[in-house]
Parts: C-alpha cells; structure tokens; sequence
C-alpha cells in the first residue's frame, strides 16, 4: 500500500543525513503519533532546507528525481488509501483497549456462585458484605502480588442507582457476620443485588487474570446466560416473564471498580446478549451434549424411559419431569420445586442443637461436610486445644434423616406411575453430599438393582446445570457467527 511504502521512502531519505551544528535534529519539538505523520513527511521532503524550531537547518542527502514525483504527485485514490491506512491503525489501537468475552455463564447458587467464562472455571461463595467508603479504603492493610490472589481478597465498587457502593465478595466476606444472611431464607436471585454482584465481582476476576493489561478498560461481552429455580419461575403467569426480568439485568452497560490493593482498576462492561434458563431441567443439555456439541453416548441410557431431574441446592429442589429421549418438560406441572425442606435450614438445625461449640454459623458447616463427606470419618480439630473430635455419626444420621424425608416428598410430587418405572439423575452442589444417604434410602426400600439402573449421579454432579450453559451458549454463539 502507498502508506507503508512511502513511510519506507521517508526513511531512506534521512539515511546517513546529518544536523547542522552538531545538534539533535527537533530537539524541542514533540513526537508525532503514526495517525499525525504524513504532513511533516511532505513539508520536509518538499523543502530540503527547513528550519526546526530552533533555527536549525536539517541537511538532507539529495532527494532522487522519482522519488519526489511520486511523494508529490500523488493521486486522489492515494491519498485516500493513506487515509484508510490510518483509520486501520486507529481501529487496532481502539480495538486493542477493548477486552472481549465471548461467553460468560453463571449458575447463582444459594452458598457458591459458579462460572465458565470463555471455559474458564471458577467459583465464588455467595457472601457479600457491603462496607462504607472509608472502610472499604481501610480494609486491606497490603497489596497483592499474585492476580489469582485476588479471587480470595474481592473488594469492588459500583455506582449503582446514582450511588457509589462498595463491596467485600465472596471468600474476604466469609467470617462477617452479616455474609450469610440470605441463605436461610428462600433467595430471589430477581431482585437481590448478591447474583448482580457477585457477577460484576466475576468478570473483575476474569480481566484480572487474563487482560493484556489493566488499561483495557472497555470490557464486551458477546453472549451471557444464567439461570433460575422453578419456584421463581412460577412466580410469574408464564416462565419467560421471570427469565426475561433476569436476562435483562445483565444486559447493556455496567461498571466496577476493583479496590483492592496491586490489582486496582475501573472498567466498563457492555452485554450484548443475556438469556436466562431453567434450573434442573436445562441441565439435560449437559447429559445429551459434549462441549463439541456432538451427541453424548451418556444420553443413550434414557431414550426409552421418562426421567426425573433432581436439583439439591441449598434452600430449594427442583424438580423436572422429562418424556423419554430427556426431552423438553411438556407442561408447568412437570416442573416442581420443594421449598419446605431447605437442606441449609436442616443443617442448621443440627448445628444449633449439638454443634454450636464446633462452628459459629451454618456456612461453616456447610463448607466442613461438603469438604469431608467422602472421607470414612469426619473429624474436627480444635485449633487451640488440638483435640480431635469425631462427628461422623452425628453429621450422617442428620444427612440420612434428610435422605428419607426427601425421598417421601419426590415420591408424593411425582408418583410412579402405575406398571412403569422412571429414572432418576440427582444434580446439584448437594446430590454429591447426599449420594451415600439416599442410596441407601433407595436399597432399603427398593432393592440394590432398581437403586443402581434407575437412580443415578453422574459425575459432576454439581455443575450439569453450568455445564449446561456452556453448552447451549457454544451452540448459539456457532449459530451466531455461521
């Protein structure tokens, strides 16, 4: 192109030239971008003997007859290359301030917040504690060297309703005593600031650990997608209404400030395209597909037989009725949801009654059986006296307990249906810690064979539904872009 080739002649021409004097040649003038370089080329080149600033004569080796036909004889259709030149080099520079996303997903737990952004996993818990300016300021005492140390120590701000907030997320927020508020209660992920959060501390966590540099403030995110319990879903006449109100929260302009000390910045996130989906019965999606959108051979096992989804989750279970071959539900009564058995109100319970001397709060507990519940025993260390005490039988008789009233209530919700036999698949942060248990339930009422053809936990049980997401984003975003 002639930009580049008349830069290359500019070169040529002050090779081996020389300053008058002895001096540095525009010692006083200031350097000029790429975008501001082509008048001084032609002033200079057309006027061999032009002064600098300061009085200097700037000795030129001869210019070649050619050369200057060319530089001053250029069209119309050059000069307009030139300018597209330019205008390609503002676009990458532009373009190289902006760092793109071009999947977010997010599954808003009730105690741990999970994502696969761009496929990168992480989690956060669910604490969020906001803090006055001047505490926020105050709160670190030292910077952070590692950025993957920065998911540990969350500290952000955002201007939110016309007001500047700050906020201590996830595992810095963890010994508050006001983090764990929400989590006894039934948790409106519509209208609660924690999924709104703890997804602006999220996306701070991904451009820390992976932007070019802290200067790319401008942060786009192509498709993101999140999901909600069916007993919010049902809320509304019409399952999309609630999906919408949710999809729309993410979607469109957002800002954040990270506070914390060795990590500081402030950036502006723009969301494309947000969709919302159905906790439990979307997480078909992550049995029927692989992450190459190919055809799972897991699927096979259910082409002929109706399955029941089970989502545990901390204060909810979601149900979802599936037809044969984990079709789409086929009504609103195929999708229930079981509030009155909070698995986190539960374990409070056995907390407050026996182990209140073990664990200030029932976050505690919950993070000390999820830990050790695969371990044969389940043992506690006093810090200070180094006393072990063993709480294996006390934790698992609570979880067995659990176990039996959850199945009574699946099996009143949806009867087996007379001379036929459904499947069962248990997901959720909690289908892993209640595995042993509700096995067991099943082989006492049932036998070992009906427990180990029709009631199964795939692994990873707690991330199908995030799974999930990945998936459906990875096939719309290929459709997108076909």
């Amino acid at each position: 192109m002639y930009g580049s080739h008349i830069i290359k002649l500019y070169s040529d021409l002050f090779k081996g030239g020389s300053v008058k004097g002895g001096k540095k040649m525009s010692k006083g003038k200031k350097k000029t971008s790429r975008g501001a370089f082509f008048p001084s080329i032609l002033e200079n080149v057309n006027n061999p003997n032009s002064v600098n600033e300061e009085g200097d004569e700037l000795m030129v080796r001869p210019i070649i007859p050619e050369v200057v036909e060319l530089i001053d004889g250029l069209s119309e259709q050059e000069n307009s290359d030139i300018a597209v030149n330019r205008e390609r080099i503002d676009s990458k520079e532009e373009n190289m301030s902006v760092f793109k996303i071009k999947r977010f997903n997010k599954d808003s737990g009730n105690s741990i917040e999970q994502f696969l952004v761009n496929g990168y996993y992480f989690d956060i818990i669910t604490n969020v504690v906001e803090l006055s300016k001047k505490e926020a300021y105050a709160h670190f005492t030292s910077r952070i060297d590692d950025p993957k140390e920065f998911l540990k120590n969350i500290l952000i701000s955002s201007t939110m309703d016309d007001q500047e907030r700050f906020f201590l997320v996830g595992e810095a927020a963890e010994n508050h005593q006001l983090g764990n508020k929400h989590i006894a209660k039934l948790h409106n992920k519509v209208e609660s600031d924690i999924p709104y959060i703890c997804f602006l501390a999220g996306a701070a966590y991904y451009h820390v650990l992976h932007a070019e540099n802290p200067n790319q403030s401008d942060v786009e995110i192509d498709y993101f997608s999140t999901m909600l319990p069916i007993w919010l879903l049902k809320k509304g006449d019409k399952f999309a209404e609630m999906q919408d109100q949710m999809a729309a929260r993410f979607r469109g302009e957002h800002n954040v400030m990270i506070v914390t000390p060795g990590v500081e910045r402030t950036l502006s996130i723009k969301v494309a395209t947000t969709k919302c989906r159905i906790e439990g019965a979307d997480a078909r999606w992550a049995i029927k597909k692989n992450f190459k959108l190919e055809d799972n051979e897991l699927a096979n096992q259910f082409n002929d037989f109706q399955t029941l989804m089970h989502d545990i989750g901390g204060g909810t279970c979601d149900l979802a009725f599936l037809p044969a071959g984990l079709k789409a539900p086929k009504n609103r009564s195929a999708l229930q949801s079981l509030t009155d058995i909070s698995y986190l109100q539960h374990i409070e319970k056995l907390r407050t009654e026996k182990l209140l001397e073990f664990f200030p709060d029932v976050r505690s507990l919950e993070k000390f059986i999820y830990e050790n519940i695969n371990n044969s025993k389940l043992k506690i260390v006093d810090g200070s006296s180094g006393k072990t005490t063993d709480l294996t039988k006390l934790i698992h008789d609570s979880l067995r307990s659990y176990a039996k009233i959850y199945n009574a209530k699946v099996e009143n919700t949806f009867p087996l249906p007379q001379g036929k036999i459904y499947k069962n698949v248990y997901l959720g942060g909690n289908g892993t810690v209640l595995q042993k248990f509700i096995e067991e339930v099943i082989i006492e009422k049932y036998g070992k064979e009906i427990q180990e053809q029709y009631h199964i936990f795939l692994p990873d049980a707690g991330k199908l539904n995030l799974y999930a997401l990945e998936i459906l984003s990875l096939n719309e975003t290929a459709a997108a872009t076909a």
